[in-house]
């Protein structure tokens, strides 16, 4: 009688063990032989995810058995899928997802003064920059040649005798319009005068237009 209560406890582990089964996917998110941290893994049609930890290491347990369409992303990067099965010989099973760099997905970044972050077609203040490329590629010598090819910009003389200029933003004067250098005001009225074109275009990183 003790062998047969014995024979039937065992029968009863092992019946737990099999059917309680649960897998677990462990892998690793790279780039061209890097690790990409805090990248979002998921499988396709559920909400079942994660990210990638500070070395490119993710986790996922408490999956049935079955096969799963992985899904990686991260910004700058092209997602990539990959296909995986689980089975009960093999519960466990290990990933390798690879991006590839794409950085024509990165959008421009402009801080404002808002306080909330705020894509740049849904800012409420339009910043437009001007980099040494767009100014070599309209040719302009000066600050002043630069400006003329801007949107709502327009640098006029007003002056044939002294041929001083004069900046008109959105067909307001002059008198309207702030000029700052390195984030510094310039409160002298010569410098929209006289100074916008002293200043070669060679020796500027880049022009910052606030409306």
């Amino acid at each position: 009688m003790a062998l047969r209560n014995i024979s039937l406890f065992f029968l009863v582990v092992f019946s737990i063990s099999l059917f309680g089964q649960e897998g677990i996917i462990k892998g690793k998110v790279t780039s061209n032989g890097n690790i990409l941290p805090f990248a979002n893994v998921f499988i396709e049609g559920t909400t079942i995810g994660t990210t990638s930890n500070e070395n490119g290491l993710f986790e996922i347990t408490n999956l049935e058995i079955g096969q799963y369409t992985f899904v990686a992303s991260l910004t700058g990067f092209e997602t990539n899928k990959m296909q995986l099965s689980l089975s009960k010989e093999k519960p466990l099973a290990s990933i390798q997802i690879k991006l590839k760099e794409n950085l024509y997905q990165l959008e421009e970044v402009v801080i404002s003064g808002t306080r909330t972050s705020k894509k740049i077609t849904d800012s409420p203040v339009m910043v437009n920059v001007l980099n040494q490329r767009t100014l070599n590629s309209v040719q302009a010598c000066n600050i002043s040649d630069g400006l003329k090819f801007q949107p709502g910009l327009r640098v006029e003389t007003d002056c044939q005798t002294c041929n001083y200029t004069q900046l008109r933003m959105n067909g307001l004067g002059g008198s309207y319009s702030q000029i700052l250098i390195n984030g510094r005001p310039i409160f002298s009225p010569l410098l929209g005068l006289y100074g916008l074109e002293q200043i070669p275009t060679n020796m500027l990183e880049r022009i910052e237009v606030v409306r």
